[in-house]
């Protein structure tokens, strides 16, 4: 699916970014896939969620942004 959607839009847009929580499954997943860490917002899931959310037993926190580049 992330290598049909690189190549559909790769001569449009130069990055391709996704946002995750700061899983220990879901970092590795995209980085091998090549995306780089790009930024953060700390507590995003403590802030705008009602309840905590947990993947993998572990308590999500804070929205990890990574980029791609298409070309």
């Amino acid at each position: 699916m992330i290598n049909f959607i690189a190549k559909k839009y790769q001569n449009k847009y130069q990055i391709l970014q996704v946002g995750t929580g700061d899983s220990p499954l879901t970092i590795p997943f995209y980085e091998k896939c090549g995306f780089k860490r790009s930024g953060k917002i700390k507590d995003f899931f403590v802030k705008n969620y009602d309840h905590p959310i947990f993947e993998a037993g572990h308590q999500l926190l804070d929205m990890i942004y990574l980029s791609k580049r298409l070309n």
